[in-house]
């Protein structure tokens, strides 16, 4: 328990030195903030040229693919905002040993290199998501009941860790290969894969968006929310996102014991 909150402590003194450092430069922050919304009313607007010869594609009503849209822009924010800005920085730990100092420092490595850096650009992008996704769920006419809204928050929070696991695989490759640059976008492909529900890709497309898991980021918690999720994903989503993140961690362990450091 001191072990986690001295963790907490730390990671939040780096995030409010990162907040500090944004508030300088207010414009820039406005300027990402409205930049979000155009992109938000950008993707709302080309969903709708689906439904424009018919009320449901493949089941999904116009609205009900606003939530999903919504999530999208939740998980890509949260990822733009806590995951991305630090594998970006892999490299330049890598190539310019600062990865070194920081495996000497007194706190969990994994930690302190994977959620050091906030991009406060990206803060609002995940409330402005939920924000379309409560719209497209009032729109769609689906009353949220207690059990939807735990199953939802159940498969988000699975979606959140998924996302993360991801990001210390790719974390683990950059030690080795020293790509961080390239290694981002395959962050960002595996996300906008989930930009529309699975069921709207044919198969075997379909099926393969399900094993990787994309489908657990923003399909499986958009029909939680709308009350028609098959209950054994409660089990199997949490089971999924707790082995993936557990992978990852002992893949990013293993690539440590395989760094030799800045001169090796």
């Amino acid at each position: 328990m001191n072990q986690a909150l001295r963790g907490v402590r730390v990671l939040g003194i780096c995030w409010r030195a990162a907040v500090a450092s944004e508030l300088e430069y207010r414009l820039n922050f406005a300027s990402n903030v409205a930049l979000s919304v155009f992109w938000m009313a950008w993707a709302t607007a080309g969903a709708s040229v689906y439904f424009r010869f018919d009320d449901d594609v493949a089941g999904w009503t116009q609205a009900e693919v606003l939530v999903v849209i919504g999530l999208f822009f939740t998980l890509n924010g949260l990822r733009q905002l806590l995951l991305q800005p630090n594998l970006e920085r892999m490299n330049e730990y890598v190539r310019r040993g600062t990865l070194d100092f920081l495996l000497t420092k007194p706190f969990d490595a994994q930690l302190l290199v994977s959620l050091r850096h906030l991009n406060v650009s990206n803060v609002l992008d995940a409330p402005l998501g939920l924000t379309l996704a409560g719209i497209g769920l009032r729109l769609s006419g689906h009353a949220v009941t207690p059990a939807a809204l735990a199953s939802f928050l159940l498969l988000l929070l699975a979606a959140v860790l998924l996302l993360y696991g991801l990001t210390l695989v790719l974390m683990a490759l950059a030690v080795t290969l020293m790509a961080a640059d390239e290694l981002g976008q395959v962050s960002f492909s595996f996300v906008e894969l989930a930009r529309f529900p699975v069921q709207l890709y044919r198969d075997p497309v379909q099926s393969i968006l399900t094993i990787v898991p994309v489908a657990f980021l923003t399909t499986f918690p958009a029909e939680a929310l709308l009350g028609r999720l098959d209950p054994y994903l409660l089990l199997v989503a949490p089971a999924v996102a707790v082995a993936a993140v557990a992978l990852a961690s002992v893949f990013w362990h293993r690539s440590l014991r395989a760094y030799t450091g800045a001169s090796g």
